[in-house]
């Protein structure tokens, strides 16, 4: 009896120790950047797409679009990418390095900016940062209401 009771407390503890470090549905939905200049004004969406998060981002100068950037996370080879595609002629892959529930570091040491990616979300402020060693820059988006 006792071998049956720990091998059900076993399985509801390795049921319950799901990998909440790979959700990133945090991410999912439409943001508005708050901490931008005056005259610009910055989007970004994402979506889940099966395993993967599909993100759109892009600044605007009155009417004209003036940055774009598709946006792609996904998990190949037991490791996690951040793709961003738009920006360089071809896709650049940023790998995560660091990954907590609700925060992710990606990096790329051979792109001339960014080297590194930082998303987390704090309280109900999705925070990014971009950075080199020697220049960042922060990002804060408010989740758009519908």
């Amino acid at each position: 009896m006792k071998r049956f009771f720990l091998g059900i407390c076993s399985l509801l503890f390795l049921f319950s120790c799901t990998n909440k470090t790979e959700d990133f549905d945090w991410l999912v939905g439409d943001w508005k950047r708050v901490n931008a200049e005056e005259d610009f004004k910055t989007f970004e969406s994402w979506q889940k797409n099966k395993k993967e998060y599909a993100g759109f981002g892009y600044t605007m100068l009155e009417n004209d679009t003036i940055f774009q950037e598709d946006l792609r996370l996904y998990k190949e080879n037991d490791l996690w990418t951040l793709e961003v595609t738009g920006v360089n002629e071809d896709p650049t892959p940023f790998v995560l390095s660091e990954l907590k529930p609700e925060y992710f570091v990606a990096e790329n040491d051979t792109n001339e900016f960014p080297k590194k990616i930082i998303y987390k979300l704090q309280n109900d402020t999705l925070k990014a940062n971009v950075s080199t060693a020697e220049f960042d820059v922060d990002f804060e988006f408010v989740k758009i209401q519908k």
